[in-house]
C-alpha cells in the first residue's frame, strides 16, 4: 500500500498527535481570542470532538463549530479515516479569506480522497497520529511547517516508525477487510454503519449507528470490548484493525446485535455461541 500511496509532505516525527497539533498553533502565533473553526466528517460539534483536539486548541485560543469573525485558522477532522467531503471547497473558502487550513488525519495515515490524493496533502498543515495505525506506544507526524520551526524530529519515535513502515500495505489491506466482514455480519443482524468508507480511505474504527447506544456500549465493556463514546449520539466505535482476528469480529457481531442477552436481536448461524465465550480484550487501537 505505502507504494501505492502518494508519498506523504515533508513531516516532523512528533511524540504524538496533540504534539504535532500544538506545533502548528504555536507556529500560527493565535492570540488567546482568536478561533479555530472545527469542522468534520461527520458534522460533529463540541464534546463529541475528541478533548486531544479541543484540549490542545484550548491552550492557545477559543474553538468553534462555525465560522466568525475571530476566526483565524480552520482545522478539519477526518473523522475516523474517512474524508471530509466538503475538504476542496473548504481548502478554496480559506484563501479567500486568509484562513490557514489544518488537516486533522490522526486516524487517516493511509487514506486517500477520491482523486486518490493522500489526506493531509491539501492543507497548508497536516497532523497524524501513528498509535491509530501501526502498533505504536506513541507518536504522531507534522507537516507544513518550515525546517526551522519546532523542536525536529522525536528520535525514539523516528526509529519505530522505520521499523513498521514496510507494514503500512498489509495493515491496510487487514484493515480494510476487517472492515467489510464485520459490515457483512452487523447487516445480518439488521445493523449498519453512520460511516462507511469512501474509495480510497482506510477505516481506523467500525461507527455503527445504533438507537441502543448506552445498552450497547455496557455490553461491550462487559466483554472487555473497548467502545465509544459516553455522550448520546446514536452510533458506537468498534474495533476493525488490523490485530482483530475473524474470531473477535463475530464475537463483537454477536455481542453488538445482542444474541444470548436480549431478545430484540437473534443471531444468525454460526454467530450465537460468539458470546458465550468471554474471549480476549479488545481495544479500538492495535
Amino acid at each position: 500500500m505505502e507504494a501505492d500511496l502518494p508519498p506523504l509532505p515533508r513531516t516532523t516525527v512528533t511524540s504524538s498527535g496533540r504534539e504535532a497539533l500544538a506545533r502548528i498553533l504555536a507556529y500560527l502565533r493565535l492570540r488567546s481570542d482568536d478561533e479555530v473553526w472545527i469542522t468534520t466528517t461527520l458534522g460533529l460539534r463540541d464534546l463529541q470532538i475528541s478533548p486531544c483536539v479541543t484540549g490542545t486548541i484550548a491552550r492557545y485560543c477559543r474553538f468553534a463549530a462555525q465560522p466568525g469573525p475571530r476566526t483565524a485558522a480552520v482545522l478539519v477532522v477526518h473523522d475516523y479515516g474517512v474524508p471530509d467531503p466538503g475538504l476542496a471547497v473548504l481548502r478554496d473558502r480559506c484563501r479567500r479569506h486568509g484562513w490557514p487550513l489544518i488537516e486533522d488525519a490522526a486516524h487517516a495515515f493511509a487514506s486517500t480522497d477520491s482523486t486518490g490524493r493522500r489526506l493531509g496533502a491539501l492543507a497548508d498543515f497536516a497532523l497524524y497520529s501513528l498509535p491509530k495505525f501501526f502498533a505504536m506506544p506513541h507518536g504522531g507526524l507534522v507537516s507544513g511547517l518550515p525546517s526551522q520551526a519546532g523542536d525536529g524530529d522525536d528520535e525514539e519515535t523516528a526509529m519505530r516508525l522505520r521499523d513498521v513502515l514496510p507494514q503500512v500495505r498489509t495493515i491496510a489491506e487487514a484493515r480494510r477487510h476487517n472492515w467489510l466482514t464485520l459490515d457483512g455480519l452487523l447487516h445480518r443482524v439488521g445493523l449498519e454503519s453512520a460511516l462507511p468508507p469512501t474509495a480510497g480511505s482506510m477505516p481506523s474504527v467500525y461507527v455503527l449507528r445504533t438507537e441502543r447506544q448506552f445498552a450497547t456500549l455496557r455490553r461491550l465493556r462487559a466483554a472487555a470490548i473497548e467502545s465509544g463514546p459516553e455522550l448520546h449520539c446514536g452510533w458506537l466505535l468498534l474495533p476493525c484493525h488490523q490485530s482483530v482476528s475473524p474470531c473477535d469480529l463475530r464475537r463483537v457481531a454477536a455481542i453488538v446485535g445482542g444474541s444470548g442477552i436480549d431478545d430484540d436481536h437473534v443471531a444468525p448461524s454460526g454467530l450465537q455461541d460468539a458470546t458465550r465465550s468471554p474471549g480476549r480484550p479488545l481495544r479500538l487501537t492495535p
